[in-house]
């Protein structure tokens, strides 16, 4: 009889020993890894991620393209040099239709060498529009890379909170196998003296199960997130982190009200966009209109040239010629040429100030979710510590009413899960109160 008694004690203890190996395995896994504050993650983030080198790399193209415009008010230079052989020159002097007489030629050769240059004087104003479409331009890809690194900041909060909340919920579960592990020892010796009956004691043995299958879906959602947040952070998939950051919504310095917010969105990166954007097609637009104006400039020409056949009388010998002058030009077929290209960059026009407004409504629309969303959460942890108490308090009733066998095993069990889910519902209420604080802030582009 004491060799069966040891053995039941032996069997218990090992139960208990598996139901928490994978918390305890975990557990040290957390003490080992690397301490990590969110401040930390995003500048991982920001050396590491890929998104922003690209964006990084567009901005010097953009400052390189504005430069490059600039470029066009230097002067136009070139050179060029030549050397063939003429041919006998055929005349008909009797009609086409006759024969030819040629004209023998006493050197066949001929060679030059010139320079050329010119400078714009005014072409519609062509070159400060292209100057200022390339500025435009880097202004766009600078917001557009303010709202990458937002995105990017965006993405690490979520996976480290993500992963808080998974490594709280592991502790509150374990804690909560524990509790329930020491509930059906006392159950099974209640059982074995026939005090409860078979069926209260496959009911504790169920709910055990069920915590420790809770258990492992929390532990691989927690180690989904740790994945997520180490690659966004540039490190390899196994390297342990552990969040040291509080998740205590007080910390949260959130003393603005909604006007602010709406006030902030103007200056949002995404509406700075969609407003450069008009400010292209308004440029576009001018750009087609400045095509139908004059062009005047100043050319000058260097050259050295054999033979002499440019002027009258020619020479078989070498000649240097130098001309200097103005040009003016005017591009008749744009008249009736770009015609639909201005009503096409008109509605461009028009099109993109309707698409600034859709973008200024969707950041409104996402303040006043976040803002919402943010405030109930912070009603919901209060609703959190009050259910936390209630819970508690049940839940000392009830166990010591069953014990006193005045109340079901159901009750007791209810009453277990009740509190496991309001202390889950306080830690879901601060972390999601952290995310929609950080989504006001990406928003707004205050991140």
């Amino acid at each position: 009889m004491k060799f069966f008694a040891f053995n039941k004690v032996f069997m218990r203890l090992f139960c208990v020993i598996v139901l928490v190996s994978g918390f305890s395995v975990s557990a040290q896994q957390l003490q080992d890894s690397i301490p990590l504050r969110l401040t930390e993650a995003w500048e991982y983030a920001a050396q590491y991620s890929k998104e922003i080198k690209l964006k990084q790399l567009e901005e010097k193209i953009g400052a390189e393209d504005v430069l490059d415009a600039k470029n066009q008010r230097l002067p136009e230079l070139s050179t060029h040099a030549s050397y063939g052989k003429l041919s006998n020159i055929p005349v008909f002097t009797n009609g086409i239709r006759e024969k030819a007489n040629f004209i023998p030629l006493e050197d066949h050769s001929t060679y030059g060498a010139g320079v050329e240059a010119y400078f714009n004087i005014y072409n519609g104003g062509k070159t400060n529009i292209h100057i200022d479409q390339a500025k435009t331009k880097q202004r766009l890809i600078n917001y557009l890379a303010e709202e990458s690194r937002d995105q990017i900041k965006y993405e690490v909060a979520s996976a480290y909170l993500s992963l808080q909340r998974g490594l709280l919920f592991e502790k509150l579960i374990a804690k909560n196998i524990y509790s329930n592990q020491e509930l059906l020892d006392q159950i099974t010796k209640l059982y074995e003296n026939g005090v409860v009956l078979k069926s209260d004691l496959l009911r504790a043995k169920l709910q055990l199960s069920k915590q420790q299958t809770q258990l492992l879906e929390v532990t691989n959602n927690a180690k989904l997130a740790h994945q997520h947040l180490n690659i966004l952070m540039g490190f390899s998939e196994e390297t342990p982190v552990k969040p040291i950051d509080t998740v205590k919504v007080e910390l949260i310095q959130e003393d603005q009200d909604y006007a602010y917010y709406l006030n902030e969105a103007k200056s949002a990166p995404l509406s700075k966009a969609a407003e450069t954007q008009v400010t292209l097609s308004e440029l576009e637009e001018q750009d087609l209109k400045a095509g139908k104006l004059p062009k005047l400039g100043l050319f000058g020409e260097y050259m050295y040239s054999y033979p002499q056949i440019r002027l009258y009388p020619y020479e078989t010998a070498p000649y240097l010629l130098g001309i200097v002058g103005i040009r003016a030009s005017y591009d008749i077929s744009a008249l009736y040429n770009d015609k639909h290209k201005e009503l096409a960059a008109a509605l461009e026009v028009e099109r993109q100030e309707v698409e600034k407004q859709q973008v200024d409504d969707d950041l409104r629309k996402g303040i006043k979710a976040a803002y919402q969303d943010y405030h109930e959460d912070l009603q919901n942890i209060e609703v959190a510590l009050m259910s936390i108490e209630q819970a508690e308090e049940n839940y000392r009733i009830v166990r010591q009413t069953y014990f006193n066998q005045l109340s079901l095993l159901t009750d007791l069990l209810d009453a277990d899960n009740q509190l496991l889910q309001a202390r889950f519902e306080l830690v879901n209420s601060k972390i999601a109160a952290r995310l929609h604080y950080y989504q006001l802030l990406k928003i707004t582009g205050n991140l």
